[in-house]
């Protein structure tokens, strides 16, 4: 089986990652044993982290400035690039997955040439990721206006491709909520019932930060783009949270 891993950038995807790949569930091939979240590879196989990069045509790891493209297609030698990463761990590997945060953005190439899939999506309060987007200190700090309005951009992006892929796509899914995944066993153990198998638990609450919502650029930003595109924060938590709650 080959398992997709879906949500925006510092919203749980490479716990999840690494909880599966220390269960058996290979994510990557190049993850050394001691790799941790602060150090090192996040748990993301290159070769699709890599085609996902030049899908956007980016060659840099930048959040904010990435945007989503509206019609994303494959070239041939994409294409070729994309088949061989599937046949190459399909050979290798019972179980496989992939996770990068970008993937959301080009999932449209994705769903063309993946065979049977499963997808696991985790989303998190933008106001909790945000402190990790703000620039500090005096001198970059009047960005940090403009920086929020495209953390909006990017967060509503991300999310709202979940759900349209979700909505509109056969393969069975579970979708998480990071809060409660850190702080509940009961999320633990529907990441286990979905997988099918004893995972090994690699939550670590020294590195759950920003539990609190410090978001009141978010909420400017969100209230401007929300009047221009007549959709807000609040209506795509609402679709992420009903999506979870309709597999309690």
């Amino acid at each position: 089986m080959i398992y997709m891993i879906l949500g925006m950038h510092k919203s749980g995807t490479t716990l999840v990652s690494q909880i599966m790949h220390h269960s058996g569930i290979n994510m990557g091939d190049d993850i050394p044993v001691d790799v941790s979240y602060d150090k090192g590879n996040k748990y993301e196989r290159q070769s699709s982290l890599h085609l996902n990069m030049d899908i956007l045509n980016i060659d840099d790891y930048s959040v904010l400035h990435t945007v989503k493209p509206e019609n994303p297609v494959l070239s041939d030698s994409q294409k070729e690039q994309m088949n061989q990463i599937i046949n190459d761990c399909n050979e290798s590997y019972k179980t496989w997955g992939f996770k990068d945060p970008r993937t959301p953005l080009v999932l449209p190439c994705w769903q063309n040439q993946l065979p049977e899939h499963k997808v696991i999506a985790i989303y998190r309060h933008p106001g909790e990721i945000w402190p990790r987007f703000t620039w500090e200190g005096l001198r970059r700090f009047y960005k940090n206006p403009f920086r929020a309005l495209n953390f909006v951009k990017r967060w509503s992006e991300h999310n709202e491709s979940i759900i349209e892929y979700i909505n509109n796509n056969d393969s069975d899914y579970l979708m998480l909520g990071f809060q409660e995944l850190m702080t509940t066993d009961s999320e633990f153990k529907r990441l286990e019932d979905f997988l099918g198998i004893e995972l090994n638990d690699r939550r670590n609450k020294t590195l759950f930060r920003s539990k609190k919502r410090d978001w009141k650029l978010v909420q400017a930003a969100d209230a401007l783009l929300g009047i221009l595109k007549g959709r807000y924060i609040k209506n795509i938590m609402m679709d992420l949270q009903d999506l979870r709650e309709k597999q309690l």
